[in-house]
């Protein structure tokens, strides 16, 4: 049996449980060959326009090249370690790099709704993500009055060869406007782990540091300059005083909430870490949006600019202290991140480059 991805293998059309669509050259996404498995996948993953040629692949396998194939192994020691009676399952490929993993929706036997959300790959660098992640779900769920914004973890296997997080998904809808529901959550967050230290005594300036040290000798000069200068921008107004530091989840984005009767459920905690600035996961999650569409440096410094502002209204003037250079800690924290994952292809990646411009502007000013 030939593998189609890294959790099916292929299967003759008269046993093949699945069908495997291929788009520009990958399998994207795999799904049952039943009609109801499907749409439960297409209502769950939301390909977007995407889902027009799929949909056509999965009807037409026979016209439109569709594979059929079958679980694999990997997928069967899933199910063992969840347990229970479950149904069929769907596949959506990530997205290619060093942090390669992909979701799987494994789905209740008598009413195809989503029962478990399974994120899995291979190698030290997913496995540490998936490991983190665990952790944090782990936590958040022990604080009372975060539990009901955190998905359930089920279970989570570790190890580079194949590692695993299984969890409940959760309900609700996405907001792309950063409101009540997602400032509440921030609120009981920052407030369940906030603490006052020096900057440089933080993981945080650690982190950056590590990062910048490693990254030295793998980028351009023009990266390594700008990196350099919004370095000392940040320690020359941070440096020396105690500052607020608290839990950010690091990946704050519209496509990771879901807002059920005000409620902000969060998923995805693989990047969250402890000792962060308060600013971090509201800034990302109106200028993330902005920067993957390649909107202006002066849209991008615009919505800066505004969402500042309603922080001091609704976490505080304290959470706010150097509003201006926590932005810049920021990007910064995101640059470092993405450049030192991979530093040879992201320095081309979208939202870089729009983020390398408001770096840019705001050493600048």
């Amino acid at each position: 049996m030939d593998e189609v991805n890294r959790f099916y293998r292929a299967q003759g059309e008269s046993i093949g449980t699945h069908l495997a669509l291929r788009w520009k050259g990958r399998v994207r996404y795999t799904v049952p060959r039943e009609a109801t498995g499907q749409q439960a996948c297409w209502k769950f993953f939301r390909p977007g326009l995407l889902g027009i040629p799929l949909r056509a692949m999965a009807r037409l396998p026979h016209f439109l090249g569709s594979r059929s194939c079958t679980e694999g192994a990997q997928v069967a020691s899933i199910r063992e370690a969840i347990g229970g009676d479950i149904g069929l399952s769907c596949c959506r490929a990530g997205a290619e790099g060093v942090w390669l993993k992909d979701t799987i929706l494994l789905l209740d036997k008598e009413k195809d709704r989503p029962l478990y959300l399974v994120k899995a790959g291979r190698g030290a660098a997913v496995d540490s993500l998936l490991r983190n992640e665990a952790t944090w779900l782990r936590t958040l769920w022990e604080e009372t009055t975060l539990a009901e914004h955190i998905p359930l973890l089920v279970a989570h296997r570790s190890g580079e060869d194949f590692c695993f997080v299984a969890q409940c998904p959760v309900s609700g809808d996405i907001d792309f406007r950063l409101g009540a529901a997602q400032l509440d959550f921030l609120k009981k967050l920052q407030a369940s782990s906030l603490r006052k230290l020096r900057y440089e005594d933080s993981s945080l300036y650690k982190t950056l540091n590590l990062r910048l040290a490693e990254l030295e000798g793998h980028l351009s000069e023009a990266w390594l300059a700008r990196l350099e200068r919004a370095m000392r921008r940040i320690n020359q107004h941070l440096h020396g005083s105690p500052v607020s530091l608290v839990a950010a989840h690091n990946d704050f984005t519209p496509w990771n909430i879901r807002v059920e009767r005000g409620v902000a459920r969060v998923f995805d905690w693989e990047y969250a870490a402890n000792e962060q600035l308060p600013l971090f996961d509201p800034l990302h999650f109106v200028l993330m949006p902005m920067a993957l569409r390649s909107q202006s440096t002066s849209k991008m410094i615009q919505s800066m600019r505004s969402t500042l502002k309603l922080c001091r209204e609704q976490l505080g003037a304290e959470q706010c202290y150097e509003a201006d250079t926590q932005a810049l800690a920021y990007m910064m924290n995101l640059c470092t991140l993405y450049l030192w994952g991979d530093p040879r292809r992201s320095p081309s990646h979208p939202a870089l480059a729009c983020y390398a411009l408001a770096i840019d502007y705001m050493c600048r000013n």
